[in-house]
């Protein structure tokens, strides 16, 4: 990721140079067994399950990149690790992976080569550990594109990973990062020199990462949306809701950046998500944190002396930032400072809940709540609720507002579940749980994704999470079981030879 892009003849080379290193070690590390392949793939995930390791890497991240904290960055490492490492093990990766005894038939797996991993600075030890880790488990080399703040991050990360590949007997080179300084044409000439692009971070990146040409998985935007059917506890379905909107400050994939309700009014859900700690917004507030969101707003944003301890020097984005943070940029008054999360009523939103835009929701289009700012609130510690009378209209405007790798649903009734699958079409949908959970765990039935991917409807290859079987390709083995039946003819079984 030097500073070149292609066009810079220096920059270019140095990226080619990075990516020739990479598959050379590559090649050293698709020469190894099943066997050997899992004992690599469980020294990398020991080292990186290491507490200590995981407190450094947690306190640099958030340090680095003034996003989320250190104690919860701490603890969604831990569970990461922990969830690829269980992955694995019920997870085959290299040599044969599937038999079909009756048939004779095998699945061996192959590595898809050289793994071009962009890390966004909401995920700078989560996506360059993870995705390193099931790269390696598939005998893959990766070459890792941090964003510019978070450099020095990936780069303890990668340190990290390349003594646990040295001290297995592994090539360390397998994993590497592109020369510094960071930069967008540095990231576009990785992904056009790799083999497989991951692509996480900004729209940007993203686009990059599906335009290269090199077969990708790709990340939605982060935030999702969660529909309430009225069948399940206000009370439950709020600290849900909570968990999942104030979990490392908002700065995960699966955030709940909204909810929606299908008991016609919001302010059930509202009074019990303040009970959980929000802070619900008026009218000039909402205006304020509008303007913040928007282009040019987060600009002029600081944190106040008061706050520089609690933020380590937390920068303008609102991005990944505490609530106090917000509290004071937004000049919130003082019952606002011990809030964990701000609560936006989708009511008060402008156009909201005009007729017209109720007609069109009942068309399949929600542009009026879609086009406002404060309609989702993914990345930051905040969620706004929005009210539908009846479920089919919360699902459409869920629908609308939500992105396609990910929702989360809140009902007692299971036809309600498969309909909320059909109507919203996600990637991953979490019942009953955090939006948080659709990143997978050792609780729930989804394997770890350091990413989620929304498939074609988002232009990605990722239909869902990202893990160890998107980083290997296979070949199918066929053997003939059936005695030939007409021995006399020119051909083996019924297959007759040409002429």
């Amino acid at each position: 990721m030097n500073g070149g892009a292609i066009a810079d003849e220096a920059g270019g080379d140095r990226v080619e140079a990075t990516v020739a290193d990479a598959r050379s070690a590559g090649a050293r590390l698709a020469e190894r067994d099943a066997a050997a392949t899992g004992r690599i793939a469980e020294a990398v995930g020991e080292r990186l399950s290491d507490p200590e390791t995981i407190s450094r890497l947690a306190l640099a991240a958030a340090n680095e990149t003034g996003r989320g904290h250190p104690g919860t960055k701490t603890e969604k490492i831990a569970t990461a690790v922990e969830g690829a490492r269980a992955h694995l093990r019920e997870t085959p990766t290299a040599g044969v992976i599937d038999r079909d005894g009756p048939r004779g038939g095998l699945t061996v797996a192959r590595p898809v080569g050289v793994v071009g991993v962009a890390v966004p600075a909401t995920h700078p030890v989560v996506v360059p550990a993870v995705v390193s880790l099931y790269a390696l488990a598939g005998r893959n080399a990766v070459v890792l594109a941090p964003s510019p703040s978070a450099v020095e991050t990936c780069d303890m990360v990668v340190e990290e990973l390349r003594r646990a590949l040295s001290a297995a007997g592994a090539p360390a080179g397998a994993v590497s990062m592109v020369p510094a300084p960071p930069s967008k044409p540095g990231t576009d000439s990785l992904f056009e020199r790799a083999d497989f692009v991951v692509a996480s971070g900004s729209a940007a990146t993203v686009a990059a990462g599906q335009r290269c040409g090199t077969p990708n998985a790709c990340a939605g935007a982060d935030g999702l949306v969660a529909v309430s059917d009225g069948s399940a506890s206000t009370s439950a379905v709020a600290t849900r809701v909570a968990v999942g909107a104030t979990y490392d400050f908002g700065a995960h994939p699966a955030a709940d950046a909204a909810a929606v309700t299908a008991e016609g009014t919001g302010a059930p859900l509202i009074a019990a998500l303040e009970d959980e700690g929000g802070y619900v917004l008026g009218a000039d507030e909402c205006d304020r944190l509008r303007d913040l969101l928007t282009v040019g707003g987060a600009e002029t944003a600081r944190p106040t002396d008061a706050d520089r301890d609690a933020e380590r020097g937390a920068g303008s984005s609102p991005i990944g930032n505490s609530p106090r943070w917000f509290a004071s940029v937004l000049d919130l008054p003082p019952a606002a400072d011990a809030a964990a999360f701000l609560i936006v009523d989708g009511g008060d939103l402008s156009g909201d809940q005009s007729e017209d835009l109720i007609e069109n929701e009942e068309s399949g289009d929600g542009a009026g709540a879609r086009d406002d700012p404060l309609a989702t609130l993914p990345g930051i510690p905040a969620v706004t609720v929005h009210a539908r009378d009846g479920f089919g209209a919360a699902l459409r405007l869920a629908a609308d507002l939500g992105g396609a790798h990910a929702a989360a649903v809140h009902t007692t009734r299971q036809g309600r579940v498969s309909r909320a699958a059909e109507r919203l079409a996600p990637g991953r949908l979490a019942v009953n749980q955090p939006g948080t959970a659709a990143v997978g765990s050792t609780r729930n039935g989804f394997p770890l994704a350091p990413l989620l991917g929304g498939g074609s409807r988002e232009g990605s290859q990722l239909d869902g999470g990202l893990t160890a079987t998107d980083l290997i390709e296979t070949t199918t083995v066929s053997v003939t079981t059936v005695a030939d039946r007409a021995p006399h003819r020119s051909g083996a079984g019924e297959t007759l030879r040409g002429p």
